[in-house]
């Protein structure tokens, strides 16, 4: 018997995924929106979701730098592997189903890909505490949660704030990134969506 190699093939699948930024002025998604829409036990990404300003019903969560905070959904969220009804949210730009992920600032691909618990976000070293920062504000209208960075400064700036989103459905486990304006300074920038455990790499993507 005889074998022929024919190439690294495709059956290396992932149900990660993530464009990496090495710098921030790398980032090319403001303006921009992604959507995430459950089918059996991964996402379709389509274009969709629109900005929604966060109203004088949401609260400023009490974020410091490098910190994390969990917040309570109305209703649950379902995810792959299971339902939440709260979600952790960090300040380094990262909304979690659960705790575990850390405070990191530093966006790593090989750390996303062995991510404790399923997460979405731009990763990326926020300081909301900065003065004259804004802020990292939740809010749930209906079945939609809303965490919105609202101007928050990078690390280490006093001008610049970054304004994005992600939005979560409780109704369908959809979940969209709408990006606004983001910041050109400080470290790099990781977008995406991580499950739970090691995933393959499938290396980094133009999300735009």
């Amino acid at each position: 018997a005889s074998s022929t190699p024919f190439g690294a093939g495709c059956y290396h699948t992932s149900k990660a995924f993530y464009e990496l930024f090495g710098t921030a002025a790398a980032n090319d998604l403001a303006g921009t929106n992604l959507r995430l829409v459950k089918s059996g036990d991964y996402y379709i990404a389509q274009t969709g979701g629109s900005f929604v300003a966060p109203n004088g019903s949401a609260t400023a969560l009490s974020l410091t730098d490098d910190s994390e905070v969990t917040v309570n959904l109305s209703g649950s969220f379902p995810y792959f592997g299971g339902t939440t009804s709260t979600l952790t949210v960090c300040s380094n730009g990262f909304v979690s189903v659960a705790t575990g992920n850390g405070t990191g600032y530093a966006p790593s691909a090989a750390g996303w890909l062995s991510s404790v618990a399923p997460r979405f976000g731009m990763w990326h070293d926020y300081n909301p505490a900065a003065a004259g920062s804004g802020s990292v504000k939740f809010q749930q209208i209906g079945a939609i949660a809303y965490v919105t960075w609202d101007g928050v400064f990078s690390y280490g700036r006093t001008t610049g704030g970054s304004r994005w989103q992600l939005q979560f459905d409780t109704a369908t486990g959809t979940v969209n990134f709408v990006w606004v304006s983001s910041s050109f300074v400080g470290n790099g920038k990781l977008v995406g969506y991580s499950p739970a455990g090691a995933s393959q790499d499938p290396g980094s993507l133009d999300l735009s």
